[in-house]
């Protein structure tokens, strides 16, 4: 899944100021980003028909060039306000990351806004993240009567 929210997030223009978007581990230079996987209870609901519903939690987070200049701030913050808004448009139209095995995103979320994490030593690098929620369901393919409880 983690890839699939990877590919869903290189389509957003905001990504495009990155020099780099990981998957668990943050570089040391400004401008990445990383997307790392979260514990939460992944299961919400399993219906009669074995299909579940379910969530799993990424932090999004970047380094970014860091000042005590209230416009460098802003700026940091502003990238990651324009992701929560093209967010907000990917769920309008639901246009979400491709699943596999039998597994379709129904939205994604942010849950926490964003939020200044550390700074380094020197000052100059600093790092944001936000909180993303994605929900999705997963069919039961298994279960004989999947088709009776359409």
């Amino acid at each position: 899944m983690i890839n699939s929210l990877r590919e869903y997030f290189l389509k957003c223009p905001s990504f495009t100021k990155l020099k780099e978007l990981g998957v668990d581990m943050l570089s040391k230079d400004a401008n990445v980003a990383t997307i790392d996987k979260t514990p939460i209870k992944p299961v919400l609901k399993t219906k009669v028909n074995g299909d579940s519903e379910r969530q799993a939690s990424f932090i999004l987070r970047a380094h970014f060039n860091h000042s005590n200049e209230l416009q460098n701030k802003l700026k940091n913050s502003e990238f990651f306000e324009d992701i929560a808004e093209w967010i907000e448009e990917q769920n309008e139209g639901k246009n979400f990351p491709v699943l596999k095995n039998n597994q379709y995103v129904t939205k994604v979320t942010i849950s926490s806004s964003d939020y200044l994490v550390s700074v380094d030593p020197t000052l100059r690098k600093a790092c944001y993240q936000i909180q993303i929620i994605v929900e999705y369901t997963k069919k039961d393919v298994k279960n004989p009567f999947v088709d009776f409880f359409i």
